[in-house]
């Protein structure tokens, strides 16, 4: 007696269907964490931009620039522009940040250039993620190595 074989069984396609939905749950998983973890790097990234365009602005404009940060709320910003969300998980501490009023605090950026100054860290519980100093006289924001911040 012979079989001739024209197509797929039921059970070799149930078996296929197993195995792609054991690789797409492995796949979908894989992506999350992924997702998950580049979320803190991207937030120190928009912050250190949104400084950085606080500072373009004050000497662009010829006026006081402003990159502001609302402990109370968990949003920093640069004037009128959209607020940056600091993510819950995320836990921003500062040195030498003037406090503008009850839970707001400023780092001001002046026409020549030259800042109100002061340092960010930026940490996730108990790692540290990054840190960046704005200088009092040239008014750049530049990292601050880990061993440098004591954090």
């Amino acid at each position: 007696m012979k079989f001739s074989s024209k197509g797929f069984t039921f059970l070799e396609l149930i078996i296929v269907l197993v195995i792609l939905g054991i690789m797409s749950s492995i796949v979908f998983v894989r992506v999350g964490r992924s997702v998950t973890s580049k979320r803190p790097r991207l937030f120190v990234q928009e912050m250190v931009r949104l400084c950085r365009k606080a500072r373009r602005l004050a000497i662009a404009d010829g006026m006081v620039s402003t990159f502001y940060i609302s402990s109370d709320e968990r949003k920093c910003w640069v004037s009128s522009q959209q607020p940056l969300e600091i993510p819950a998980e995320i836990k921003v501490e500062g040195e030498g940040v003037r406090e503008l009023d009850n839970g707001m605090f400023g780092i001001r950026f002046f026409p020549d250039g030259s800042s109100s100054g002061g340092s960010l860290f930026i940490s996730r519980g108990d790692n540290f993620l990054y840190a960046f100093r704005v200088d009092m006289l040239t008014g750049l924001i530049m990292p601050v190595e880990k061993s440098e911040n004591g954090h």
